[in-house]
């Protein structure tokens, strides 16, 4: 046998269509693009789809390479989506270095996907707080447990310091970090994509220039 051989994988295509959608992508209002991902969120949790409000965060570190992670979508708006966080985290820095960000939403069973590039700011203390205290209590401890990105010493350290903290708080309303927050995205691009048969996928595109949207469909 070869030493430090490299074994090379192709899935091949098996033929087989994924799911597809027979419905069209319908814009009604090009002026509030969101108003879509409004309906189709509604749709997908009708649905009773898991984690139908997940979505994929990219941002840029400050070696210029992209890093890219799952978030849950708890805010969205006719002009913004959103998403909290540990403001210690390395998400959080990139952003505050970098507010340009792109994010991907993706609905498999639903053969949706949305993609959004935008600029990331930092969300009102009011909308987090507010958000904050609809949380299960646990959640809530478990933010003033992690330090987020930083390292850790065992799992067992993990559930030490949240006993730690559900013992501190077991009395009382748990008050919301100075350290977790949250972000919204001005989106700028938004990409609404719709799987068809043999690969013959619907694409629409909107850019915002000003107070209008340029609207343009691309290939698949």
């Amino acid at each position: 046998m070869r030493e430090n051989a490299t074994e090379n994988i192709t899935l091949k295509d098996t033929g087989v269509n994924s799911i597809s959608n027979d419905t069209a992508i319908n814009l009604n209002d090009t002026d509030h693009p969101l108003q879509l991902v409004i309906k189709w969120m509604e749709e997908a949790k009708h649905m009773g789809l898991d984690n139908s409000d997940a979505m994929n965060v990219a941002t840029v570190g400050k070696d210029g390479r992209p890093r890219n992670r799952m978030v849950l979508m708890r805010h969205l708006t006719t002009s913004e989506i959103g998403f909290f966080t540990n403001l210690s985290s390395d998400k959080s820095k990139e952003i505050i270095a970098n507010p340009n960000v792109s994010a991907t939403i993706w609905w498999p069973n639903m053969s949706r996907q949305v993609r959004i590039q935008g600029i990331a700011q930092p969300m009102n203390r009011d909308t987090v707080r507010a958000y904050f205290h609809t949380r299960p209590r646990k959640s809530q401890i478990a933010a003033w447990t992690s330090k987020q990105s930083q390292p850790l010493q065992s799992m067992q350290a993990l559930h030490e310091k949240f006993h730690t903290f559900e013992q501190q708080f077991s009395d009382q309303e748990i008050p919301l970090p100075d350290f977790w927050g949250g972000y919204t995205i001005s989106v700028e691009e938004i990409e609404f994509w719709c799987g068809k048969p043999f690969r013959l996928h619907e694409r629409i595109r909107l850019t915002s220039r000003g107070s209008t949207w340029i609207q343009s469909r691309l290939y698949p």
